[in-house]
C-alpha cells in the first residue's frame, strides 16, 4: 500500500480553482520532485496533504486514512513540513526552534529533547550553531534549522515547498546538499521545487504540474529528455533556456 493517495483533490478559493482533479500516488522512501510555473498549484497541494488547507473535494488518504479524518496534530507529527520562508521563531536559538515543537507537541523531555534536537543539527551539519539566534545566521543556515525542525518530530513524509527560492543563489547548494542526504537515507519527500538539476539528479520520479492538473509524471530521464506533452516541452524551454 502506498504511504501517500491522493484521488481526484480539488481545492478553490472562492472562485479561483487552483486544484483541478490531481490525483497522486507516492511510496514509502520514494522522492518526488514537483516542478511548474508560480501558480500551477505546487504549494496548495503540499498544504492540502498536511492539512494546512481543507481540500474541496476529492481525497488524500495517509496510512491507509483520510487525513481529514484524522486529528491534525497527529497529521502534522507524521507529515512535516518545510516552508519557502524559514519561519523561525526569532528569539529562540536554533536549537530551542528544533525542539519547541517536541516538548509542546508529544511532551519529550528536555533533556530528551535537547539530545535528540542536537542529533537533528548534526544531521544538517550545524550543531556548532546550536546556540546561535536566526538572526546570527545565514539564510542557508536557516533553512537547514528548519529541516531540522521538521526532522525533529520523525515524520514519515517530509514535504518541502520550494526550501531554496528565498536563498541567495551562493547559498542554495548548501540545502540542496541537506536533501541529497535525506534521500540517500531513505525519506520518503515531496519536493516543489525549481532547481531542475537537482530534480534529475535525486527524484525518483518527476511531476509537472500546470494549471492545477498533472500535466506529466515519469523518471527524471523521461521528462527531462523526452517529454510527451507539449506544454512539459514548452515550461522546459523556458526554464532550460534552451
Amino acid at each position: 500500500m502506498p504511504i501517500l493517495e491522493i484521488t481526484k483533490l480539488h481545492k478553490s478559493f472562492g472562485a479561483l480553482e487552483v486544484l483541478k482533479g490531481v490525483s497522486l500516488s507516492v511510496d514509502e522512501g520514494e522522492v518526488i520532485a514537483m516542478i511548474g510555473a508560480s501558480g500551477s498549484g505546487k504549494s496548495t497541494l503540499l498544504r492540502c496533504i498536511n492539512r494546512l488547507e481543507t481540500p474541496t473535494g476529492g481525497s488524500v488518504v495517509f496510512e491507509g486514512k483520510e487525513v481529514t479524518a484524522q486529528n491534525v496534530n497527529r497529521i502534522r507529527r507524521e507529515v512535516g513540513m518545510v516552508f519557502q520562508r524559514f519561519n523561525l521563531f526569532p528569539h529562540l536559538t536554533a536549537l530551542q526552534n528544533v525542539t519547541l515543537a517536541p516538548l509542546k507537541v508529544i511532551g519529550t523531555s528536555k533533556e530528551q529533547a535537547n539530545r535528540d534536537g542536537m542529533t537533528c543539527l548534526e544531521q544538517v551539519q550545524l550543531a556548532v550553531k546550536a546556540n546561535n539566534y536566526p538572526g546570527e545566521l545565514s539564510g542557508g543556515q536557516q533553512q537547514r534549522v528548519a529541516i531540522a525542525r521538521a526532522l525533529a518530530l520523525r515524520p514519515k513524509l517530509l514535504l518541502f515547498d520550494e526550501p531554496t527560492s528565498a536563498l541567495d543563489p551562493e547559498l542554495v547548494g548548501e540545502v540542496l546538499a541537506v536533501l541529497r542526504q535525506l534521500a540517500q537515507e531513505g525519506r520518503t519527500m515531496i519536493i516543489a521545487t525549481h532547481e531542475m538539476g537537482f530534480a534529475r539528479e535525486v527524484a525518483h520520479r518527476v511531476i509537472f504540474l500546470d494549471e492545477g492538473v498533472i500535466c506529466e509524471e515519469g523518471r527524471p530521464e523521461q521528462v527531462f529528455t523526452q517529454p510527451r506533452e507539449e506544454r512539459t516541452r514548452a515550461f522546459l524551454a523556458r526554464v532550460l533556456n534552451r
